[in-house]
This record gives C-alpha cells, sequence and structure tokens, in this order.
C-alpha cells in the first residue's frame, strides 16, 4: 500500500497516457472498427427489420385482438393472439397486393410517358431560361444562353462509373437477400406472439441492474416514447396516404399530366413537417408549368395549397390530437437541424424525438419542482 502511495502520481499519469494512445489508435482506426461493427449488426439485421414490422403491427393485432376476445365461442377467444396476428398479416398482405395491381401499370404509363417526353421538356425549360430577361441582362450562361444538353453530358462525364459499378453490386446483393426478408417476417410473428415474455424478461433484467423505483421510472419513460412514436407515425402515415389519393385524384380531374407521380410524391413528402408541403408543391407547379402552361399551373398551385391547408389546420389535428404538443417554432428548428445532421431520416424522426426530450425535460422539470417545494414546505 504504501508502495502505491508512492508512485500515486506516476500510476495515475501512466494510466493517462494508456487511455489518450487507446483513444488515439481507436480514432486512427476508425473506418476499421466502424466496419466491425457494421459486418456484428448486419448479422442481426433481419431481426431488427422482424422488430420494426412487429413494432408497427402491434397496435392493429391489439385491437384485433381485443376484438375477437370478445366473442363467446371460448375456443376462438382462447385464440385471440394468434387469429389477430394471422388477420394483420393477410389484411397487410391483401393490401399490399391491391396497391401494387392498381398502381404499377398507371405508373408506368406516367413514367413512360415522362421518358417518351423528356427531351421536349428540357427544350422548354431551356428555352423558358434564356428568354428570362432578367437572366439575360446579368449574362448568366453567357452569348450562347443555357444549354441544357451540354450540360446533362458534361453531368454524366465527371460521374464515377466504377464507383456506380460498386453501388450496382451493392443493390444486386441487397435484392439477392430474400432470405433475410422471409427470416425478419417469421421474427415479427413471433415477436408479437411471445411480445408478453419479452417485456418481463427486459424488465426482470432491468430489476437486477436498478431499483424498482428506476425500473418503474423508465418502464413510464418508455411507454410515453411508445405512445409518442406510433401516434405520431400512424397519423403522418394516414395523412399521407389521404393526400396521396385526394392529390391525385384532384390532379386527373384538372388533366394535370403525371397526375398520378406528383400526387404519390406529394404524399411521400406530407411526412417531412412544413418543408416537404412546400417541396411538393413547388414541383408541382414546376411540372405543370412545363406541361400544361403557366394558367393550369396557377390552378394546380391554389387547389394544393387548399388541400394542403385542410391537411394541416383539420386532418392532421384531428388525427394527431394533442400528442405532440411543441410550438411550431421547435419543430422547424427540429426539422432543420435533424435535416442538416441525418439527411431525409433525420427529418422523418426530428419530430417525435423533440416531442420525446419535451416530455422528458418536462417530467424531470416537474420532479425538481416537487423537491424544491418539499424542501420549502420544511
Amino acid at each position: 500500500m504504501k508502495f502505491l502511495e508512492k508512485y500515486r502520481n506516476w500510476l495515475i499519469a501512466f494510466v493517462f497516457a494508456v487511455a489518450v494512445i487507446a483513444v488515439y489508435k481507436t480514432f486512427d482506426n476508425i473506418s476499421n472498427i466502424l466496419k466491425a461493427i457494421g459486418t456484428v449488426l448486419g448479422a442481426f439485421q433481419p431481426f431488427v427489420i422482424g422488430f420494426v414490422i412487429a413494432y408497427l403491427l402491434n397496435i392493429p393485432a391489439k385491437k384485433i385482438e381485443k376484438l375477437i376476445g370478445k366473442a363467446k365461442n371460448k375456443h376462438i377467444s382462447g385464440k385471440a393472439r394468434g387469429l389477430s396476428i394471422l388477420s394483420v398479416y393477410v389484411i397487410g398482405v391483401i393490401a399490399v397486393a391491391l396497391v401494387l395491381w392498381a398502381l404499377i401499370p398507371a405508373l408506368y404509363r406516367n413514367i413512360m410517358d415522362l421518358y417518351n417526353n423528356f427531351p421536349s421538356y428540357m427544350s422548354i425549360i431551356q428555352n423558358k431560361i434564356n428568354n428570362f430577361e432578367l437572366l439575360r441582362k446579368l449574362d448568366i450562361f453567357g452569348d450562347e444562353g443555357l444549354n441544357l444538353n451540354n450540360r446533362i453530358m458534361a453531368l454524366f462525364k465527371s460521374i464515377n462509373w466504377a464507383q456506380f459499378g460498386k453501388y450496382a453490386q451493392g443493390l444486386f446483393g441487397f435484392t439477392s437477400q430474400i432470405l433475410n426478408v422471409f427470416i425478419a417476417i417469421i421474427s415479427s410473428i413471433y415477436m408479437l406472439l411471445e411480445k408478453d415474455k419479452l417485456y418481463r424478461g427486459v424488465k426482470r433484467l432491468m430489476g437486477l441492474i436498478w431499483n424498482q423505483t428506476t425500473v418503474n421510472k423508465i418502464t413510464e419513460y418508455a411507454r410515453t416514447v411508445n405512445e409518442i412514436f406510433t401516434n405520431y407515425l400512424y397519423s403522418r402515415l394516414i395523412c399521407c396516404v389521404v393526400m396521396a389519393v385526394v392529390c391525385s385524384i384532384v390532379l386527373s380531374i384538372m388533366k394535370v399530366r403525371y397526375a398520378l407521380i406528383l400526387g404519390i410524391f406529394i404524399g411521400a413528402m406530407d411526412m417531412i413537417p412544413y418543408f416537404g408541403s412546400i417541396i411538393s408543391c413547388v414541383v408541382a407547379i414546376l411540372v405543370t408549368i412545363i406541361t400544361g402552361g403557366i394558367w393550369k399551373a396557377v390552378w394546380a398551385g391554389i387547389v394544393l395549397l387548399v388541400l394542403q391547408q385542410i391537411d394541416g389546420n383539420v386532418l392532421g389535428p384531428r388525427i394527431m390530437g394533442n400528442s405532440l404538443e411543441i410550438s411550431p417554432l421547435l419543430i422547424i428548428l427540429a426539422v432543420s437541424v435533424g435535416g442538416s445532421l441525418f439527411g431525409f431520416i433525420g427529418m422523418l424522426i426530428s419530430v417525435p424525438v423533440v416531442a420525446l426530450i419535451n416530455v422528458i425535460a418536462g417530467g424531470y422539470v416537474r420532479e425538481l419542482e416537487a423537491k424544491k417545494e418539499k424542501k420549502c414546505e420544511e
């Protein structure tokens, strides 16, 4: 002990030096470490996908299970969980098949029409830009004006096609992992069947690490997280589907070209609060200007603006309720920061994450206030 006390400072310095070297080596080989982590996580990919599927299907499965559990026939009510899971998957497969059956032919026609008319649309865009008075005065593109064909060819020449081959090979590898899809579906079924056992197992494991008060608090926060995420995801998905269907129908009635593609795009972008509706509306107007003229684009813009206002101020609040009680300014900030840090995925999950942080921070502040009041009373 005296020896350790004598060389205590030297030992601390040695441990600190070893820690610095370890950290340096970690960052120096960060690519190899991340690659190794990616390989390990890749092995669990089917189970992660299975968990996501089970998580998304849990709510409809629970509702169907309650309905079947009320059946007078004990044999049926006793198999409520299995029958509810079977019903959810059958309904899901039928829904996907119907959507694909209805959309693929129309989408194919739209895409082929766009492909055939793409050169003429490029010429229209080029002529409109070159004839724009302000751009001509500023002489941005020089005396020859904008030549989109040359710029597109230059863009193709600048692409590293060898690297593109690697991406294509990776895509082929991804599409060939059909076995992983089946494993994910099967694992999701077992997760739904044994969710009570999984919940009890996780709770027992937490009980070995923390005391009961902490476990209860974590469980309460986890329940809040689940409510926020499921409510947000389902409400946004419903709004997106409604917007996609309504916009496709309305634009088709207005005889806007590529109405189906634009409707699906508007519905998909509706997942991103505020920015998504603005981007999709601008794109739809620009496409309509090129394919149908300025006045059709003006009317399409007005109609889309009205539909998006109904979605944002009537449909969204009715479906979502008041579960995300955060200010619009905070939502805009969350979407901006999430998009800049994590791209499109960051935009999608930024709002529920901020809502979750808001709930946790609010609970923590309330606990501190309660402790402060208790001390004042004493």
